[in-house]
């Protein structure tokens, strides 16, 4: 038997997160978005936190499509 523990994120990636989970209705936000919402400048330091969000199986990302990140349910 099996028990799934509930995931603890760093705050950081859980701010990027709920960001997310919050701006996903008919497609995810853009990666701009999650950068000024979190008030980081650089796009690749939202991509670290999204590639460890996908890695922990919350998100997925849908490569070289534009506002790909989904929430996995």
């Amino acid at each position: 038997m099996t028990t799934t523990e509930p995931i603890t994120l760093p705050p950081r990636q859980q701010e990027a997160f709920d960001f997310i989970r919050a701006n996903s209705h008919m497609y995810g936000p853009a990666i701009r978005e999650i950068a000024a919402a979190m008030g980081i400048r650089s796009p690749n330091g939202v991509v670290c936190h999204l590639n460890a969000l996908e890695k922990k199986g919350l998100i997925t990302i849908r490569r070289n499509v534009a506002r790909g990140i989904e929430v996995v349910q």
